[in-house]
């Protein structure tokens, strides 16, 4: 079962985006802080393969500075941005990153990642 690591400050949104993911047959760890996200990173056994992260966690490092250590542990990681607000990926993001403008609907996040997992187990 792919997992996945939900970094969302947010406990209420974290945990639709949580049920949603759970129902498209992925296995979610959520942290609510960037610090849990850098535990949660650094944890060898937790093999994750989708990174979501919002930006703006309202104190501390962004979302960027957490998907740029997520790549750096694995490279093949893929990486998916929560955002209410616009922002630029070529400058701030990493590779093929992707970007998703809140609002949204929890399953369409989730059809969004388990595609993006899927077209990396395929390739």
């Amino acid at each position: 079962m792919p997992a996945v690591l939900l970094v969302e400050d947010e406990a209420e949104l974290a945990e639709l985006i949580a049920e949603a993911l759970g129902a498209e047959g992925l296995q979610v760890r959520i942290a609510a802080s960037d610090q849990a996200a850098y535990q949660a990173l650094e944890d060898a056994a937790a093999g994750f393969t989708a990174l979501i992260t919002d930006i703006n966690l309202g104190v501390g490092t962004t979302g960027f500075d957490i998907a740029r250590r997520a790549r750096q542990l694995n490279g093949r990681l893929q990486v998916v941005y929560i955002t209410g607000h616009p922002v630029s990926l070529s400058r701030f993001g990493v590779e093929d990153g992707v970007m998703f403008p809140k609002p949204f609907k929890p399953a369409e996040l989730a059809l969004r990642v388990k595609s993006l997992v899927q077209d990396a187990d395929d390739a």
